[in-house]
């Protein structure tokens, strides 16, 4: 029984895979209603990420679109056999980057949007509960925002996203070896930024 259950999301995974290699296949030969089917299976997971990365729904939006315009511009590049979550991870930072460029964000964090997925509260707690955890985060972003860049992206890859080192190191178009570094440090160093924040020690 555990051997049959171990085996469903794997047969799943490859479902989809094979599912998706058609689709870019059929795009690639001009059917833009299989370049429909294909955004609509990654458009939530960009636009969340996007929206980790922004914190601004407007800017995330703009984003996720320029992301599958990019994408189908270079469609060609992307091997069908792979994941494609990856590829277009980094085609979202680029984008973001992009973005943050020409549109300065607003520094007052009560204009930072939280997505729901972020959201680690329960539902039944109460709103002193509710408004504490959301300061939480606001704390946390506040602190990821004074990381040096690198770190910050793979912690937010790896801790936020859930990527594994290795998916985020394909992301980041760098060696697991730097990137585990880089979570080291960063994680050392948000502790320090968490600490003097609330009133610890610098």
């Amino acid at each position: 029984m555990e051997l049959l259950m171990s085996r469903a999301p794997e047969e799943e995974r490859t479902a989809q895979i094979i599912e998706a290699e058609a689709l870019v296949g059929r795009t690639l030969e001009g059917d833009y209603g299989a370049f429909e089917q294909w955004v609509l299976q990654h458009e939530r997971r960009v636009m969340t990420f996007a929206m980790r990365l922004l914190r601004d729904r407007e800017d995330a939006q703009d984003a996720t679109q320029e992301v599958f315009f990019r994408a189908f511009r270079f469609l060609h590049r992307l091997d069908p056999r792979r994941p494609a979550e990856p590829w277009l991870m980094r085609i979202t930072i680029n984008v973001c980057r992009d973005i943050q460029r020409k549109r300065k964000r607003a520094a007052a964090l009560s204009e930072l949007q939280v997505t729901e997925s972020l959201s680690s509260s329960s539902g039944s707690g109460d709103q002193h509960s509710e408004l504490a955890q959301e300061q939480q985060r606001q704390l946390l972003w506040k602190a990821l925002d004074e990381l040096p860049e690198k770190e910050r992206m793979a912690l937010i890859l790896r801790d936020v996203e859930g990527l594994s080192t290795s998916e985020a190191a394909e992301v980041l178009a760098s060696s697991e070896t730097t990137v585990r570094s880089q979570i080291c440090r960063g994680r050392l160093k948000l502790k320090e930024i968490l600490g003097r924040m609330k009133g610890g020690r610098p």
